[in-house]
């Protein structure tokens, strides 16, 4: 008879579980707010260079010529952040992780050559978006259809490692690399709810673009804090909806658990729910404020705690999900402490090195952007791009 959990590696932890957990959590939530940017703002961008009312012609210009510039930064930001949540997950859950991904390997293994197009296009873009003209357009959607699939892979392993019962049978039917787990009644709520989050997250960013540009561009600042505003208090609104939809899809007894069966699941629950309703009212009650960036950066830090709950939820539903299955962990450990030196030190590097990065080119282009604020029709992107020289003086 098959086992439903794969049998354990015979080699030991290299660390104890609760450190691996630890870690896991901070390095996904720093992976997922580069993540979020990248897919959120990919769609963002296709629909702004796709409606584009003549009134915000030259704000949206910015913005695009701005994110065109970010954009590589921020997805190689999101790929190196995302190799140790990776790798944690492997280390707890890996019999599991790899299970899944042999199930949908003939899938997963296009996940890399995916990232790598989707790159080159955003290189395309930052780099030859002028010559490209209206085709900037197509390559953009072309970006923002490769991520989607990417996240559309990622959720068919992560939601199907959760499910262990599933494996010999799925095997059985399809053992080819070709299995996804469209059929998991979490799976699409799951991936919308992902979807609303990487959205709201964009259009917070956004917001925050507007409230930098408010000393050299102010009309572009309070277009920018609205625009962004809007996307976050309306992507968090309807992803309370999602949320409640993916809560009841959920297998009854990990629902039964979050709903007062498990104290820190339900705990977790209750704050995301209630941070989540008030961060929607205060987004879009923020853009009738007085004082708009105070608003946004006030928004901006519960924003960033309830993606913390968010995190921490969501591992919540895993435990949960590998209890009822029946899964445990290994008892055997043997740290290596030398080498978790190492990886926390290349940690903090590498996190100084992409804030760096992101502040760089942040007050770049800020020097090198042309005013924006005239009654003007858009300016191009080289003349968004082009350092500002003295003109001759007024006669």
């Amino acid at each position: 008879m098959n086992p439903v959990i794969p049998l354990a590696d015979p080699l030991p932890m290299p660390a104890p579980p609760l450190l691996s957990w630890a870690l896991l959590q901070l390095t996904f939530l720093l992976h997922l707010l580069a993540m979020n940017v990248v897919w959120g703002g990919s769609l963002l961008a296709v629909h702004w260079r796709l409606s584009r009312p003549a009134e915000d012609a030259a704000h949206r210009a910015a913005l695009l010529a701005f994110f065109a510039k970010a954009l590589p930064v921020v997805i190689a930001a999101a790929v190196t952040l995302g190799v140790a949540p990776l790798l944690f997950v492997q280390v707890l859950y890996g019999r599991l992780f790899f299970t899944s991904a042999i199930l949908m390997a003939a899938f997963w293994l296009s996940v890399v050559p995916l990232v790598i197009v989707a790159y080159y296009g955003a290189y395309l873009i930052a780099f030859r978006g002028e010559a490209l003209g209206l085709r900037a357009r197509w390559v953009a959607a072309l970006i923002a259809l490769l991520f989607t699939a990417v996240a559309f892979l990622y959720t068919t392993n992560f939601t199907q490692m959760l499910r262990p019962d599933t494996f010999v049978a799925a095997y059985q039917a399809e053992g080819r690399g070709l299995v996804l787990n469209l059929a998991d009644p979490t799976f699409w709520p799951r991936l919308l709810h992902t979807l609303l989050g990487a959205v709201a997250v964009t259009g917070l960013g956004i917001a925050l673009y507007g409230v930098r540009r408010r000393a050299d561009a102010p009309e572009l600042s309070a277009w920018a804090i609205r625009k962004g505003t809007t996307a976050f208090g309306m992507s968090t609104a309807a992803n309370i909806v999602v949320g409640l939809v993916y809560l009841m899809t959920l297998p009854r007894p990990v629902l039964l658990g979050l709903v007062g069966g498990d104290a820190w699941g339900t705990g977790l629950l209750v704050l995301g729910i209630v941070l989540a309703v008030a961060i929607a009212g205060h987004g879009l009650f923020a853009l009738g404020a007085k004082d708009p960036a105070k608003a946004t950066r006030a928004l901006a830090a519960t924003a960033l705690l309830t993606v913390v709950v968010m995190v921490l939820l969501r591992d919540r539903l895993r435990t949960l999900n590998l209890r009822e299955a029946g899964f445990e962990q290994p008892t055997v450990i043997a740290a290596q402490w030398g080498p978790f030196l190492v990886f926390v030190v290349c940690l903090l590097a590498a996190i100084l090195t992409i804030a760096w990065m992101a502040r760089a080119l942040a007050i770049g282009f800020r020097r090198r952007a042309e005013p924006v604020t005239g009654p003007a029709g858009a300016p191009s992107q080289t003349e968004l791009l082009r350092p500002r020289t003295p003109g001759p003086p007024c006669q």
